[in-house]
């Protein structure tokens, strides 16, 4: 590896660490910690495993997204570009994760930059038409509360969109005819579905850390209102607006004030310590791998 190669990727690490560094200290670990020390820590661990399993989903998903015609794509290659794009995300603030998961699928897939654009866009789509499906859902079983219906009514226009804008770029642009293969379409969107439900099993996980018990429909109000708030990022990580959110739907859902802030904060914990760790993890395994055998 040339030297300037060499601290590129060394460079690269110790920016990754400051994001990673700069959103630990946003925490108030200490109140994290007593929420914790609450929690029957045998339903966490199923739950840092399940957003954990999302990662998993969310590469198989970029690899049914990726067109004909470039170069396929390994599930663990794939796992670990997710799981950096992941990290970003939740560091970078806005835009900035979604550009390096374009430079990510260029460098370390090997996609044209027309190729890895597509991925992005599709994975947006995919993303959108999920999170509207939700909204069905939540709806067709409770009425949604006031504050959300606005914020729902907006995000599924510019869904409906998205989705008209690229059915017209897929006639001029081949890498965007997965949109017109009923097959493979169903196929990249039961990723996205399975990413959802994995989702929605750890917020179930986290409800039975705390022994509270929630109806189907008002769990799937929960994860709703969650992704709702964070369809706009925020960084680091969405702190704030998250736990809002999730706090708003179980005091609607009639959960008192203490145990619905509780439920929040660790829920949020338990998806960001895999949303971020495990790219960072790739990110440190790879600086320093390269720089034994550099130093060989």
């Amino acid at each position: 590896m040339s030297t300037a190669r060499r601290f590129a990727v060394v460079g690269a690490w110790i920016v990754a660490t400051v994001l990673v560094v700069l959103c630990a200290r946003t925490i108030d670990w200490s109140h994290a910690g007593a929420v914790f020390a609450a929690a029957n820590p045998w339903w966490l661990i199923p739950a840092l495993a399940a957003n954990a399993a999302v990662l998993v989903c969310w590469a198989g998903f970029w690899r049914a997204l990726v067109p004909h015609g470039e170069p396929r794509v390994t599930l663990r290659r794939m796992f670990e570009i997710v799981s950096t794009a992941s990290s970003l995300m939740n560091t970078v603030p806005f835009g900035g994760g979604h550009a390096a998961s374009v430079a990510l699928l260029n460098r370390r897939a090997g996609l044209s930059m027309r190729g890895a654009l597509a991925v992005l866009a599709l994975d947006q789509l995919g993303e959108g038409l999920i999170k509207v499906t939700i909204f069905l859902g939540v709806a067709a079983m409770d009425p949604l509360p006031t504050w959300m219906r606005a914020g729902v009514a907006t995000a599924s226009i510019g869904v409906a969109v998205w989705l008209v804008a690229l059915l017209v770029m897929s006639r001029r642009a081949r890498e965007l005819s997965l949109l017109k293969d009923a097959g493979r379409s169903l196929s990249a969107f039961a990723y996205i579905a399975a990413m959802k439900g994995i989702e929605l099993l750890a917020i179930v996980a986290v409800q039975r850390a705390f022994g509270v018990t929630i109806s189907p429909g008002g769990t799937l109000l929960v994860l709703a209102a969650l992704i709702l708030a964070t369809m706009l990022p925020v960084a680091p990580g969405n702190l704030g607006t998250y736990e809002a959110a999730v706090f708003l739907a179980y005091r609607y859902l009639g959960l008192g004030p203490a145990q619905a802030l509780s439920l929040a904060i660790v829920q949020h914990l338990a998806f960001l310590l895999p949303a971020v760790g495990v790219g960072y993890s790739f990110v440190s395994a790879r600086t320093f791998s390269r720089s034994a055998i550099a130093s060989r």
